[in-house]
């Protein structure tokens, strides 16, 4: 039987648990980076956390794998889903500190959280200011290009545009975070 409009197929669990086993330490840190940058506006929650909930529900099958996505954008999908979500229910409930509960006014609004997020972009870009290839991949992964517009975009063939990914990814993790080292 064939396909409805707008329906897709989407990976068997078998197909789910091998995609997951074949994680290289390399796309870990990747993802923890994507997971980072989606948890800095969270109020209760960290990436791990974040990165967490976005394995259990793709391998509870709460969160379907459409076939023809890849990986790191499937990913980055569910763990953006999961923090809107985590941020929506930070605003409804009241947080219980050890003394008292904390108003719901002094939980961050949307305009903060927003700004957060300007923020933090800003300081990644300034941070990549010196090397063009690595700031237009940055910029094209804002925008959620495809591999191959960045590719075109920045005239960089496949070798150029990993190793200018790499460069920007390696930049980040020292930059914006000190516990590491190359």
């Amino acid at each position: 039987m064939g396909q409805m409009d707008g329906e897709c197929d989407h990976l068997t669990f078998d197909e789910v648990r091998r995609a997951l086993d074949r994680l290289r330490p390399a796309d870990i840190v990747r993802l923890t980076l994507l997971a980072r940058v989606w948890a800095s506006t969270l109020a209760r929650r960290d990436a791990d956390d974040l990165l967490n909930e976005a394995f259990d529900r793709i391998i509870s099958g709460r969160r379907p794998w459409p076939a023809d996505l890849s990986l790191p954008t499937f990913l980055n999908g569910v763990m953006r889903s999961i923090a809107h979500q985590w941020r929506h229910e930070d605003r409804r409930e009241a947080l219980i500190n050890d003394d008292d509960a904390i108003a719901l006014d002094q939980i961050r609004d949307e305009d903060q959280v927003d700004y957060v997020m300007i923020d933090l972009k800003e300081r990644m870009r300034d941070a990549l200011a010196d090397d063009p290839e690595a700031l237009g991949i940055f910029t094209h992964i804002l925008a959620d290009s495809d591999r191959e517009e960045a590719q075109a975009a920045l005239g960089l063939d496949a070798q150029g545009y990993d190793t200018a990914r790499r460069r920007m990814i390696r930049h980040m993790f020292t930059t914006f975070n000190t516990g590491w080292s190359p």
